[in-house]
């Protein structure tokens, strides 16, 4: 089984490694980029592709040279031979606006610790593409106990190709991949006869999909389209999927607002998210099926096939619909209870999604409804100020959303 060397980073390609290895956001991951780009230490990072032009091929070699007389890239550029680097990132027909994540020939300096991991990351990136593939051998071995058949998997590496630039042999995150267990097998042949030496039964029960981290929502946003039927609408969108790389960082950005949390390093929808979600899941504005019409149709009118006009026409009428369903939704309001000021006792509180405040200038009571990271229910608001307490309230965070680790309390 050969392996294929990886191509260079594009950006949203870069904000899922980051994520996954680093515990970076996404947005996090574009502002490194940006202020690596504007020091002039890598190319620039908005780019959806992961190719370079043939003309731009005959510089390669200087960057891996830079590298080079850095200890830390040695090892690494041993395994490759100058002359011989894998060519498969040149394809001028897959170069869009931009080409692939580069280093440049400025060499890093004064660069904060962030900045460092993920030159570092596009670095490496750029010998194992000029790597060979690494191959392996697969084993998959049936054995035969009366009338019931077992499965053994393994493998093992022939030649380490791009894997030797890092010394990581195989995808740990790849937990649906048996073959990444590299486990390596004794030779059998048909016919062989094994001893058992012991056996144990486990009960184990299915588990539901695990949570998105960033990682996952960003490759689910460029897969968008896989959902789709129509063969024609799947391929305008293949390229495409939701957003690009330069506005999935600000549409993640967006929902994490108030219609996602961060714990850790996965994504949990918050009240107000799975309402809206309920809300529009079956709406025309909800469907991607949309974005996939729209690329057919500029298509068309580049072929000269559809009149642009149509077009705009078809855009102010979809406008239309989608406005007219979303105006006709009914969404339900939460119970608001009266609460006094527990300050002056004299008005009924405003409620609002961020902030509980009386309405009185002069007694300017305010309580502000996220806490550690979570929003106070009604519920627990109706507690805290009449009975002095709330619930327990789970998943708190002692420095915010992003740092520190969760507990939970009751006030």
């Amino acid at each position: 089984m050969k392996e294929q060397s990886p191509l260079l980073f594009d950006l949203t390609e870069l904000q899922k490694e980051a994520n996954r290895k680093l515990g970076l956001s996404a947005d996090e991951v574009l502002q490194i980029a940006q202020s690596l780009y504007e020091k002039k230490f890598i190319t620039y990072p908005r780019t959806g592709s992961k190719y370079i032009p043939q003309d731009l091929w005959t510089e390669i070699p200087e960057l891996v040279r830079i590298l080079n007389t850095n200890d830390q890239f040695k090892s690494a550029i041993s395994t490759l031979k100058f002359g011989n680097f894998n060519k498969r990132i040149v394809n001028d027909v897959k170069v869009t606006d931009h080409h692939g994540l580069l280093i440049t020939t400025k060499v890093p300096s004064a660069i904060s610790a962030t900045e460092k991991a993920i030159y570092e990351m596009i670095a490496y990136r750029l010998l194992e593409s000029l790597s060979h593939t690494c191959t392996k051998q697969v084993s998959h071995i049936t054995i035969k106990v009366h009338h019931y058949e077992f499965q053994a998997k393994g493998s093992k590496i022939l030649n380490q190709g791009w894997r030797a630039i890092k010394g990581i042999l195989s995808d740990k995150e790849n937990t649906n991949n048996v073959d990444e267990a590299l486990t390596e097998l004794p030779e059998f042949k048909t016919g062989d006869e094994l001893k058992i030496s012991k056996t144990s039964l486990l009960e184990k029960s299915t588990q539901p999909p695990k949570l998105y981290t960033e990682a996952d929502l960003l490759s689910a946003m460029e897969n968008a389209g896989r959902s789709i039927e129509n063969k024609e609408e799947q391929k305008a969108l293949s390229n495409i999927g939701i957003g690009t790389p330069a506005t999935g960082a600000s549409i993640i950005e967006t929902l994490s607002r108030n219609y996602i949390l961060r714990k850790n390093k996965t994504l949990h929808p918050t009240d107000k998210g799975l309402q809206v979600y309920d809300l529009v899941k079956d709406k025309k504005i909800a469907s991607v099926q949309m974005t996939a019409e729209w690329e057919i149709a500029l298509d068309r009118i580049e072929k000269g096939e559809l009149n642009r006009t149509q077009f705009i026409n078809d855009i102010q009428n979809y406008t239309a619909e989608i406005t007219s369903e979303l105006l006709s939704l009914h969404i339900p309001q939460e119970n608001i209870p009266q609460l006094k000021c527990p300050k002056c006792q004299q008005h009924h509180l405003i409620i609002k999604e961020k902030i509980v405040k009386c309405p009185d200038d002069q007694c300017n009571w305010i309580l502000f409804r996220t806490i550690c990271g979570i929003q106070l229910s009604i519920k627990d608001i109706t507690l805290l100020l009449t009975q002095n307490k709330t619930s327990l309230i789970k998943n708190m965070n002692i420095k915010g959303i992003n740092y520190g680790f969760p507990y939970s309390c009751k006030s």
